[in-house]
């Protein structure tokens, strides 16, 4: 066992190890003990992968046509609805050879934009919202936008860098980073970069003038890019790491880069899962990940990640939409097999990276 594991309260792998999780099981098989991908252990596992309980219960939700809830409205009923359950799939540990994947992946590329974005609907939804805003417009004695202008409009408004950065991560995940759509949402997610570094819905209409990044439209991309192979990077996309990369270490991943280095959101200091949004968990995933465990302006998060071990040496889930997905992951307020893999995954970067965990004085 690397030295690595000696900076711990104590040492979680065994519990990480239990066959009751069979994707935290094989993450941690290959992620912490590097097993390599055909060992007997890893297949076993990834085999399992796909009748534990939280998978065939998800999938068992699924329309024979690889929907979830409304064919039309793949963003909404949120965490239930289809995207969502793609980007679970991809956290899982899924691929393209395993029954529903399939089915799922293509029904969320017709809603893909030509430009390359994901966007949340399409014409059925967006049409939808067009009655709300004509009706809206004639309660007020006001003429409406022309119908036939309006929707192609807001779907192109609705493409979402998150969204997008989401999607393609769990895609790459599921064993799509070849894919021709895929390899154009990335490419589109290249070009509608600020020159901050950072990344936000580049067409919503409140967003029209802004030009600082957003961490949730920027972490998503990162996350994205992070998981393909450096092989597969085009130039633009290592140019985007390494920019993308630098606004998250500027703002010290949870902090302003101007009024004293203030705490932006307390809420990202609150560890969670599944990995949707932004936190500092995710920001030090993505940062390690990309290359840059050694950059000492990691160290404010790492100490607070360090302080929530628990003497068991697990962590504990602090955030998750409990009860809104189609089958709850973990318990809130519990120790976590996710958060742990996660944390150790970072601390097994920096500790090797660095040849010991010393930190800077952030």
């Amino acid at each position: 066992m690397s030295d690595w594991i000696t900076v711990l309260k104590a040492n979680p792998l065994d519990w990480l190890l239990s066959e009751d999780n069979p994707p935290v099981r094989y993450n941690t098989l290959i992620h912490l003990l590097d097993l390599p991908l055909d060992h007997h252990d890893v297949l076993e596992t990834r085999d399992a992968i796909a009748s534990d309980r939280k998978v065939t219960r998800i999938l068992s939700k699924q329309s024979s046509k690889g929907h979830w809830k409304s064919p039309t409205e793949p963003y909404r009923t949120k965490y239930k609805s289809s995207y969502w359950q793609v980007m679970i799939l991809g956290m899982l540990g899924l691929d393209r050879t395993m029954p529903g994947v399939k089915e799922a992946v293509e029904h969320v590329f017709q809603f893909q934009h030509e430009e390359g974005g994901f966007a949340k609907y399409g014409e059925d939804g967006a049409r939808r919202d067009y009655k709300w805003v004509k009706n809206r417009a004639l309660e007020k004695g006001k003429e409406p936008p022309s119908e036939s202008q309006w929707i192609p409009e807001r779907i192109h408004e609705c493409q979402f860098t998150c969204l997008t950065g989401n999607m393609c991560l769990a895609l790459i995940r599921l064993g799509y980073s070849s894919d021709r759509r895929v390899k154009k949402a990335l490419k589109w997610l290249v070009e509608v970069q600020f020159e901050d570094g950072g990344w936000l819905c580049p067409y919503w209409s409140s967003h029209r003038n802004d030009k600082h990044g957003c961490f949730m439209g920027t972490i998503t991309p990162l996350d994205a890019f992070s998981e393909l192979p450096a092989g597969k990077r085009t130039l633009g996309i290592t140019r985007s790491i390494e920019a993308g990369v630098e606004f998250l270490l500027m703002h010290r991943l949870f902090k302003a880069d101007h009024h004293g280095f203030r705490v932006i959101k307390e809420s990202w200091l609150e560890l969670g899962f599944p990995q949707f949004f932004y936190d500092i968990l995710r920001g030090l995933s993505v940062v390690c990940k990309t290359g840059y465990a050694d950059d000492e302006r990691i160290d404010d998060a790492l100490q607070i990640l360090l302080e929530k071990q628990q003497e068991d040496g697990s962590w504990i889930l602090e955030s998750s939409p409990i009860g809104r997905m189609q089958t709850n992951l973990e318990q809130k307020g519990k120790p976590s097999k996710w958060i742990t893999l996660e944390a150790l995954k970072v601390i097994r970067y920096v500790y090797e990276t660095r040849d010991g965990l010393e930190l800077g004085a952030g």
